[in-house]
This record gives structure tokens, sequence and C-alpha cells, in this order.
């Protein structure tokens, strides 16, 4: 039995593998097995009546939601109310109904500290804290410089960074003369621990006693130029993620900021962080050099733009799993990585590839889009840390394709952790489709349309494929559960007759789920014969027979064939049809 875990493709399926002599190594983090499951919409679900992007936010001892947004009216629907920054309050939930109030805006939030003719001032991470000892919080807002204007170089470089500050819940803000940050942790994010930071607490089980109590400290992650790839070259892509901390009572003061400088040995298998003052000193928590786009372009689209996988997101602790989320994207997909301990150790578990424009929008019957400025808001978060509200926006033509979401928008995120192993398989009713079970869920390596549901609707008459705008290396359709199966039967069904592309290249491999690694199973019966041409597709059936395996996640997995290099399908079934195991 051969294994792959996803290291194989550089921690992501697809990622980084064209022409290595000319784009050099590429490497990530290792896979995450925290998660039996874990999926995003692929549309916004939830709009609200705003304009504007990024849209970091915190959660306020009042039970209010602040946010920040750029380029945009906020909570406005006066034209001459636009601001490339804008802080609003947001009241209720996704689930009862979301309504916000603009606060404040433009240079009453912000200063520009680099040349005000070149360059804004945009949002990048917030914290809500009673740090004076009032009884009421303060909110402190991370700003930056960023590019603007025509030319090549337009969000490309984010020179210059602070933190801003508002007494009075965002109506207010006061602001350092000077930069705190420049050229490097430009592009600053709060850890989101909850309300009023009152999380923190969570961290004194991960350090020994005689550490400074970590309660008493705000959180920030760094990433060094830029906000994210910056395209036109004209500063370093970020690569890099840092970590910061600061006392409550001194954010607003760059000398009392320390730096993550490392780990030394302690009572906490996740070690015990070490802290300097100074910014040479720091080393990342987390380095990802894989950039997406660097697989042959097909003819069908232009070429992906290449970019790394590292951007300005949020991090936020989730309680109910005891789990730290960085929510992060590219120009395409979004990629989610999580760790036990603020400083790691940090591994990929999530890569959702929204394929090339042009996408629709949040009323389309089949929405389907990705985003950028991607966070958790710890306000919206269950109990148990199961289900989630991911915030993102879209600005591509953003008011045509049925609707925006060019505003603060949130889409359903779910999260089942990974059985411990051994655990027994549910029992199941013979004949039942296992791809069918309340709480299985698809994956796919893309999805041209993003709705994977129609991988397990009973249904050969509607078909998904994978075109993503690249010639892929490989591909896979498959189901995970939150508990173990057994299965002994795949019945994959393709999709419609394609001249240029929807099959596999060779017999795709069945391969079951250990952990964060795949193994191929030895021994499979495939009939009829897979073809491996043109002649696979057209809504054909191919089932696949094993000896009984027990697993949370089952998947077909090959090469994709064609000149466009993309496989389709319109069901993938999976049985268990009794038998020794």
């Amino acid at each position: 039995m051969s294994t792959v875990s996803l290291e194989e493709f550089g921690g992501v399926p697809g990622l980084g593998r064209r022409n290595a002599a000319a784009t050099g190594h590429r490497a990530g983090p290792p896979a995450s097995d925290a998660f039996a499951v874990a999926t995003v919409h692929p549309a916004t679900t939830v709009t609200t009546a705003s304009d504007g992007d990024l849209w970091p936010s915190t959660w306020a001892d009042d039970g209010a939601l602040y946010t920040a947004c750029g380029d945009g009216l906020g909570f406005s629907t006066a034209p001459e109310d636009f601001s490339e920054i804008v802080v609003n309050r947001i009241e209720g939930t996704p689930e009862t109904g979301l309504t916000g109030t603009r606060l404040a805006a433009g240079r009453d939030v912000a200063p520009i500290w680099t040349d005000p003719q070149r360059y804004n001032s945009k949002p990048t991470g917030m914290i809500a804290v009673d740090g004076n000892g009032d009884g009421h919080d303060e909110l402190y807002l991370a700003v930056q410089d960023l590019r603007c204007g025509s030319g090549p170089d337009t969000f490309n470089i984010a020179p210059a960074a602070g933190v801003v500050t508002s007494t009075d819940y965002g109506r207010t803000w006061t602001a350092p003369p000077e930069p705190m940050f420049t050229e490097r942790f430009t592009t600053l994010m709060f850890l989101d621990l909850g309300r009023s930071n009152s999380a923190a607490v969570a961290l004194r089980e991960l350090l020994p006693e005689d550490e400074a109590d970590p309660a008493r400290y705000a959180y920030a992650y760094g990433l060094d130029h830029n906000w994210r790839t910056s395209y036109s070259g004209a500063v370093p892509d970020p690569t890099d993620l840092y970590l910061a901390r600061v006392p409550v009572d001194r954010i607003a003061e760059r000398t009392a900021w320390q730096f993550f400088a490392g780990t030394a040995a302690g009572t906490s298998p996740w070690g015990r962080p070490r802290w300097s003052r100074e910014l040479d000193e720091r080393v990342p928590v987390l380095t990802d050099t894989r950039r997406t786009g660097e697989q042959d372009p097909t003819p069908m689209a232009p070429p992906p733009v290449p970019g790394t996988l590292l951007g300005q997101g949020g991090v936020v602790y989730v309680a109910g799993l005891r789990r730290f989320l960085y929510t992060s994207w590219t120009e395409h997909t979004f990629q989610l990585y999580e760790a036990p301990a603020p400083w790691g150790p940090w591994r990929h578990f999530l890569s959702h590839d929204f394929g090339p424009y042009p996408w629709t929008g949040p009323r389309s019957a089949d929405a389907h889009h990705g985003g950028y400025g991607t966070t958790v808001p710890s306000k919206f978060i269950s109990a148990d840390g199961r289900h989630l509200w991911l915030q993102s926006n879209w600005f591509v033509r953003s008011e045509s394709y049925t609707g925006s979401s060019y505003g603060f928008s949130l889409r359903p995120m779910r999260l089942e952790p990974m059985p411990p192993a051994g655990s027994p398989a549910q029992e199941q009713t013979p004949g039942t489709n296992l791809a069918t079970l309340p709480g299985a869920a698809p994956v796919a390596r893309a999805v041209r349309t993003g709705h994977l549901q129609v991988l397990a609707d009973g249904r050969t008459d509607r078909a998904v494929d994978s075109w993503n705008g690249s010639r892929k290396e490989a591909d896979y359709w498959g189901h995970t559960w939150p508990q173990p199966i057994r299965c002994t039967r795949v019945e994959y069904t393709t999709g419609p007759h394609d001249a240029g592309s929807g099959w596999f290249a060779d017999t795709p491999t069945v391969q079951v789920r250990t952990g964060a690694t795949w193994q191929d199973l030895p021994d499979v019966t495939v009939t009829p014969a897979y073809p491996a041409d043109r002649t696979a597709t057209g809504h054909r059936t191919y089932t696949f027979t094993f000896a009984p395996v027990t697993t949370t996640g089952i998947r077909l997995h090959g090469r994709p064939g064609g000149w466009e290099r993309y496989t389709s399908i319109s069901e993938l079934a999976v049985y268990d049809d009794g038998g020794p195991g």
C-alpha cells in the first residue's frame, strides 16, 4: 500500500509543482490531522446593507461587533461618505439579522504617515480590551499606509503601519505622530481572543506557572512589506507570519511590544515561547513559500496570477475546539491553517479553490465566489466551535453577476474534530449510500461551479468538473466523515462528454485517509475497465471494489487527462457490502 500525504504536493494538491528548476523549491507546513471534516460554503449567504472591503473586527464588552472597512461607505448609503477607511458598529447575529452604524472615517480615524499624495490608510486588525481599568473597553485599530493612485505599484507596497486608539467605542480616535512599524510588520492582525480579549486566560494552560500572565497581553500577527502578494514585484511577497505581544495597557506604545523569538524547552508540549523587544530577533511562527498559479495555464482562460498563500486575513481562537485558526487567501483560493498554541506548530488544513473568473454573486441560483480579507469573527462561533461564519469580500465586477458581496459578508464554515485513532465505524443499514450520511462532506481538488453537493445528490443528470484555469498534475473527488465509516465499494459516475478534458489519464486509484495521510488501497477491481480517454465520460458508471476498510475519508485520485487536464463527475457513491473486515 503506497501512501501520499498532502506534502507530496507541497501541502496543497496541485500547488507549486510546475518546473521546479525554474520556480525553486516550494515548501509549506505539514498537513493537519486536527479536523475530520472542514468545509466552507462556496459563496456568501449573509449580506448586509454595507459597502467596503477588508472588515477586520472585534467583539467588545458592550456586546457589539466593531469593524473597519476600506474603500467604501461602510454602513451609509450616501455616496459622498466614501472613504478609504471607515469604522462601524454591528449588532445582531447572522441567524437573526445584522444591522450596522457608521461611526467615523478618513482622517478622523487614522493619519497617513507616508506621502499622502501616493498612499492612503487601510485597516488590518482590531481589538477591544479594557487596558486602563475603567470598566469599559478601548478599541485599538491597526492601520497601514498602502500605495494608491495609478501605476504598477498600486496596492503592492505597504511601507508603514501603526495603531490608533478610541476610548468612546469608535466615535473618536487618537493616533501616534509617527508609524510604529516601517517596511516590516506592516500588516498587523490582532489575535481575536473573544469578547474583550477574555479567552486570553486559556493561554495559561499552555505556559508554565512562572511565565508572565498571558491574559495581561494582547497578541498580534504580522506580515512584512505588503498585505498580500505584490503582483508588480515591487517588494518581496509575504511568505512568513510573525507573532508579537504587548501589555493590554500599553498597546499604543511601540517600545512595549515584544516579538516571538522561538521556543525553549518547557512543560508545554508546544514549547515555551521566548520574547524579544528587538524586531531583528523575531522568527516566524509560520512559513509557506508555495505559490498558486504555477501550473501551465489552459487555453480557455488567462494564466492564473502566481501568488503566495499568506495574506491579510485573521487569526481567531476557537475555544470549543481549543484551536487557533489563521484564515488566509490568494487570488482564487482560501488557505486555512490551525495550531494548538499562538506560536504553533501551524499546519495547513483546507484549500478551497474557487476557480478563475467569472464568478457568480450571492443572489445567483448557483452562487460561487471567493474573496479576500478573510476573517472569522469570534462573536459568531458556536460554543462547541464546530459552526463558524467566515467573512470575506469580492470586488471584481462586484455590481454584476447577480449581486455583490462587496460589504460585510458572511458564509458558513464547519469544522469537525478528527476522532481518536481506533474509533469504531458507524453502523449503517445495508445498501445505504454512505456519502449521504448526516455530517458527510464532499471534497475535491477544485470545482468549476463550487457546488460539491452534486457528488451525493442522487442524480446523474447534474455534473461538475475541476477546471480552474490550470493544467493540473493531480485531481481528486471524495467524501469525508466526522466519524469512521466502513466501506467496500465506490461508484463513480462521470460527467457529460467533453472533447477537451473530463477524464483521468490513467485508472484513478482509491485512497483512504488515516490522520492527514491518504493511502492507496491495494487490489482494487474496476468494473467496467476504465478506458482513460474521452470515452470514459458521458455519465458512465465505474464500480471500484476492495476489501473492507474503515476510514474517515475516501477519494478517487489520479492524473487528469485531455488538453485542459481536468476531470468531471456527476455522482460518487460509497457503500459497505458487508463481509469480514
